[in-house]
């Protein structure tokens, strides 16, 4: 588990270059009087949007028909909503309040817009517009969103339905070559090359760092199974080289998977992971490593319903070992949730090696769906429900 300070780009979301643009706009037209304006109807204050009893900025806004409010020390008596030259919905009239600023809610259909938008209210006395106001609203679909369909998820992934497990303890395996089958375990110890596990349960309730610790165990497999680290008990699900995942279930642990070198994850599903107060948790993390294989996994740290974004679908740096990334390829993977869904810190020392193509994201990134040097190869990278390209913040 890493407990050293995030990133900065963790920590600190880059403004796109919209929502700068948007600024600009604002502090330009200072109190919005523009052509047809009436001389003496200057803001004295900064206007607001609220969306649900809070302020539009940063808010996750469903793409959907939604209640916005305006409020400004302006006086006005009806509102024009516009995205870009479209109308999109107006506020019939304006309540005073006992501070003198005035308010008024109007129906804004957002339906069929994704990402960043800029919503204008152009606010009317009479027959004069006295103020124009612009925020930049995030969208999100306005329900939650499932796995989409031909990605992993609890039909395909972990014990198949029907098998029958044989309850054990913790497991410490010594021999090469061992092949487990059928167990519901504790925790797993592998101090032997060349193990198998399938058809299997894990379930580490020991406060330990690996629910699945390997041990000079090169070669390790483990198929048709499931990783639990009872509610975060276990820091890490599996770490750190030289072991593959296939249609494997992970869960309950703090962090998924870390990623070192000669790792192979597909087919397989990381979710429901739980929060650690002194660190990040991710689906997936490398702080050193090459050769890397992840390909077609459904990542999510998120649990559903929570209210936690949690730190990343995938967060890679360089800060142990030979600190450098090579020979590290994500491909046609369904990614969600994160602060960012894919976080490459900017100080990774990575390459042109590093490569993610053909991923699909959900719209559960807090700030985005990637942030990354320009080092990271990045190709048909689009959102699960448009296909259109998702957007990269350049993390330097």
């Amino acid at each position: 588990m890493l407990t050293a300070a995030r990133p900065a780009a963790a920590r600190r979301p880059r403004r796109s270059r919209t929502l700068l643009a948007a600024a600009a706009l604002v502090a330009a037209l200072g109190a919005g009087a523009g052509i047809g304006t009436a001389p003496a109807a200057q803001a004295a204050a900064s206007p607001v949007m609220n969306y649900d009893g809070a302020t539009v900025n940063n808010a996750r806004i469903p793409a959907a028909a939604v209640a916005i409010e305006t409020v400004t020390p302006v006086a006005f008596d009806r509102a024009v909503y516009f995205v870009g030259s479209t109308q999109v919905g107006t506020v019939g009239s304006a309540a005073v309040d006992a501070d003198g600023s005035y308010r008024g809610t109007g129906t804004v259909d957002l339906t069929g817009r994704t990402g960043s938008v800029t919503l204008v209210a152009k606010l009317y006395k009479g027959k004069y517009m006295v103020q124009s106001v612009f925020k930049v609203l995030r969208l999100v679909p306005p329900t939650p969103v499932g796995i989409p369909a031909g990605w992993p998820n609890a039909a395909t992934t972990g014990v198949p339905a029907g098998k029958v497990l044989q309850r054990t303890g913790d497991v410490v395996v010594t021999t090469p070559g061992t092949v487990l089958d059928g167990l519901d375990m504790g925790c797993l110890t592998v101090r032997a090359a060349n193990v198998v596990v399938r058809n299997s349960k894990v379930t580490c309730a020991d406060a330990r760092l690996q629910a699945v610790a390997l041990q000079d165990a090169k070669g390790f497999v483990m198929e048709d199974s499931e990783i639990d680290g009872a509610n975060g008990t276990a820091e890490v699900a599996i770490g750190w080289s030289g072991y593959t995942l296939r249609r494997v279930e992970v869960r309950g642990t703090q962090d998924g998977p870390r990623l070192g070198s000669d790792v192979t994850i597909e087919d397989s599903w990381v979710h429901g992971l739980v929060r650690d107060p002194d660190v990040h948790t991710d689906a997936l993390q490398s702080t050193s490593g090459e050769r890397i294989m992840v390909r077609h996994n459904t990542l999510d740290p998120r649990t559903p319903g929570a209210d936690d974004f949690l730190n990343a679908a995938v967060q890679l740096g360089t800060e142990t070992g030979a600190k450098k990334l090579r020979n590290a390829v994500f491909e046609r993977n369904y990614f969600n949730g994160g602060t960012y869904s894919v976080n490459v810190s900017c100080t990774a020392n990575v390459d042109k090696s590093v490569v993610f193509r053909d991923n699909r994201f959900g719209h559960g990134g807090k700030y985005g769906a990637v942030i990354a040097p320009a080092g990271v190869k990045l190709s048909g990278n689009t959102w699960s429900d448009s296909a259109t390209a998702v957007p990269v913040a350049k993390a330097c």
